[in-house]
């Protein structure tokens, strides 16, 4: 997690291969099927390096690596006889045009980092790569990692919006703990940071906060439109823009921060309390279980004095013993909170539809990912085509990741199962 206190560690890059600007390779995301399902799986890739974007002129945009030597191989198995481990980034620019429909790869590169043996028990490494990002346009990033000792590898996406100066890949957020910026939008208590933009003779920045109400994601099956948090500005506030200045989210909520105030677009930081991205207090598990109860249930459960208890004996009644309702909860409460890491945006991740549909149904057995959003499929053995969820992106103030599903009549039926499933002591399982 982000509030540990990464120390950070000198990379040498000893092998960088850039490729040239093209104009005539297309590309979707072609990988092969299933490969790209790992994304929200993350026990089928070995590296699971952070990544964000800071939009640091017209001309380049700055690539933030975080890796974890945990994951890595080091040995002595080379010329040179020396302890070390290598990891490799791979990158891949693909335009999107103004539908969000991809182009053709802009850009490729990939450059080798080596870590020396004191780096090995230190608990993450930091890199930075510039990355020619034009102003006015939008791209994906897809983005390998090797470790070329052991093979193993990871992938992710980044979603790239340069066509506006005062979004918020335009603001660096770099933690106090690690002196290098964060890679994720939430905070814990007491976590400090700086913020920096990306012209620097701006002198000040507008922090609008905004209460969180303990607000329900989307009613599950019958809503005609997407949950979406009523955000109303508690209280603003007007600091000077110096990187030397640290702030802390002392009260839960979101803080929206901007530099014009004319401007309906910026950065947004939560602190949602707790234990998050974790689920433990009985607020925290109970409010989930909104997908799988009736209204009437979900009801009680919030009235009990015990909320704890409540959740225990809903989960007890699903599994008919101890043993089995504890794998529903084991497997339930992890999918939500890997739902937290992978589709916070303007919400808890869980709250999100995509969450909802992981939590539900579990990783995908094939994603595709598009400029405009992702489709999952899931295969079935009683049914002759796999069920698509399709999640499109929609314009949001507060995220580029706010990804919403169109329903269709195959995913709602499906959706359905997977209700069934659960409120009858089985985790579901598309293909059983």
């Amino acid at each position: 997690m982000e509030s540990i206190k990464f120390r950070q560690i000198i990379i040498w890059i000893i092998f960088v291969l850039v490729g040239g600007c093209s104009t005539t390779k297309k590309v979707a995301t072609e990988d092969p099927v299933g490969y790209l399902a790992a994304l929200y799986n993350p026990s089928q890739f070995s590296l699971h390096p952070d990544y964000s974007i800071f939009h640091e002129s017209d001309m380049y945009s700055v690539l933030y690596i975080r890796a974890y030597p945990a994951e890595l191989k080091f040995n002595q198995t080379n010329e040179e006889a020396e302890y070390r481990a290598l990891l490799s980034i791979n990158y891949r620019l693909i335009h999107l045009d103004e539908t969000g429909h991809e182009g053709v790869v802009v850009d490729s590169a990939s450059v080798t980092y080596k870590l020396e043996a004191k780096d090995e028990k230190r608990p993450a490494f930091f890199a930075s790569l510039s990355i020619p990002v034009n102003s006015g346009q939008r791209y994906l990033l897809r983005l390998q990692s090797q470790d070329l000792n052991r093979g193993s590898i990871g992938l992710k996406y980044l979603y790239i919006d340069k066509t506006n100066p005062y979004g918020a890949q335009n603001f660096k957020v770099v933690s106090l703990f690690s002196g290098y910026p964060k890679f994720m939008r939430f905070f814990l208590p007491g976590e400090k940071f700086s913020f920096m933009y990306r012209d620097p003779s701006l002198d000040s920045i507008i922090v609008d906060y905004y209460r969180l109400e303990s607000e329900l994601p989307r009613a599950p099956i019958t809503a005609t439109t997407d949950y979406t948090m009523n955000f109303t500005a508690d209280t603003n506030f007007i600091f000077h823009l110096v990187d030397t200045a640290h702030y802390d989210l002392k009260r839960e909520g979101m803080y929206f921060i901007r530099v014009d105030a004319e401007k309906d677009m910026g950065l947004t930081l939560f602190n949602f309390g707790g234990s998050f991205p974790e689920v433990k207090s009985p607020k925290e598990l109970m409010e989930p279980l909104f997908y799988l109860s009736t209204l009437a249930e979900y009801r009680d459960i919030r009235k009990e004095s015990n909320r704890k208890l409540a959740v225990d004996d809903f989960w007890l009644k699903r599994g008919n013993s101890v043993e089995k309702s504890r794998e529903l909860i084991r497997v339930y409460y992890n999918r939500v909170v890997y739902s937290n890491l992978y589709f916070t945006s303007n919400k808890e991740g869980w709250k999100t539809d995509r969450g909802m549909i992981f939590i539900l149904f579990g990783p995908p057995n094939r994603i595709q990912m598009t400029g405009t959003g992702e489709r999952w499929y899931y295969f079935a053995r009683r049914k002759s085509k796999p069920v698509e969820f399709r999640f499109d992106r929609q314009s949001d103030a507060f995220s580029y990741n706010h990804l919403v599903w169109t329903k269709t009549t195959d995913s709602q039926v499906f959706w359905n199962e997977a209700v069934r499933s659960w409120r009858n002591g089985k985790v579901y399982s598309p293909g059983s």
